[in-house]
């Protein structure tokens, strides 16, 4: 790999290091591909309970509209497969099974922002710069900022960032519920972490299935939810850690866990 992204481990949690701050992190091709396959690993390290996504001084100024060119100069097909290739990172992040937390400092431009939202939380500096760019440059929302934003938002929220393409701060997005934590941006990667580690000792299969239903439920009615919650509690009632759990309390212990 290019070294375009670094993957750590502090005990059970993943760090994506973005490397290139001073560039602002573009969201390149090359860094998708990165991206995407730092994320496998980490779906596949059963070590690894949470994940932490971080470019240090900005988060990432969004898409290499230079790098981009010469595909959109060959023609709509071309360039929609271009597309789809920069929305690979965006999806992998969306539907990577473990908890994934962003950690927001300088800017989040464009899919640098829909990268940051397409994770579970996201913890901004409060001088952090965030700006659905698109209109500004011509375009329209992509790498699913046009869903993301209106689901952590609402759809009046949305519109008016999207259409006026206006920078806010991380203050800002707090207030907007864009985000959802807003520290210093000296505390915003520590922060991040400790909630990494707040999720870590928790059950796996419980934690992701707890994921997947919150996902999945955000997109149907209250008696669809019901459907969903009742089939996926049924499994971890019948598994390993629901039950040691229960048995568990009524001994006055803590719970020995298989994660399974």
């Amino acid at each position: 790999m290019s070294e375009l992204i670094r993957f750590e481990k502090d005990g059970p949690v993943g760090i994506l290091r973005f490397l290139q701050p001073k560039k602002r992190n573009p969201y390149s091709i090359a860094f998708v591909e990165e991206l995407v396959a730092y994320l496998h690993e980490a779906d596949h390290d059963d070590a690894v309970r949470a994940v932490v996504m971080t470019g240090g001084e900005h988060f990432s100024s969004g898409g290499d509209l230079v790098g981009f060119q010469s595909e959109v100069a060959k023609g709509a097909r071309a360039t929609s497969e271009m597309v789809e290739k920069v929305h690979d990172g965006g999806r992998a992040a969306y539907l990577f099974r473990k908890p994934l937390i962003s950690a927001v400092c300088g800017v989040a431009y464009g899919a640098g922002l829909s990268l940051a939202l397409s994770a579970d939380i996201v913890v901004a500096a409060e001088d952090a710069r965030l700006c659905e760019v698109f209109t500004r440059v011509g375009g329209c929302p992509d790498t699913g900022s046009s869903w993301l934003l209106q689901q952590r938002a609402g759809a009046g929220v949305a519109r008016m960032l999207v259409l006026t393409g206006r920078e806010i701060d991380g203050r800002t997005a707090k207030e907007l519920r864009v985000v959802e934590e807003c520290v210093s941006a000296e505390q915003v990667e520590e922060r991040a972490l400790e909630i990494a580690r707040e999720i870590a000792p928790h059950p796996m299969f419980s934690v992701q299935t707890a994921k997947r239903v919150m996902r999945s439920t955000a997109e149907c009615s209250y008696l669809e939810a019901l459907d969903i919650e009742r089939d996926a509690q049924s499994v971890l009632l019948s598994a390993h850690d629901f039950p040691e759990a229960m048995k568990a309390f009524s001994e006055k212990r803590k719970p020995q866990f298989k994660d399974r």
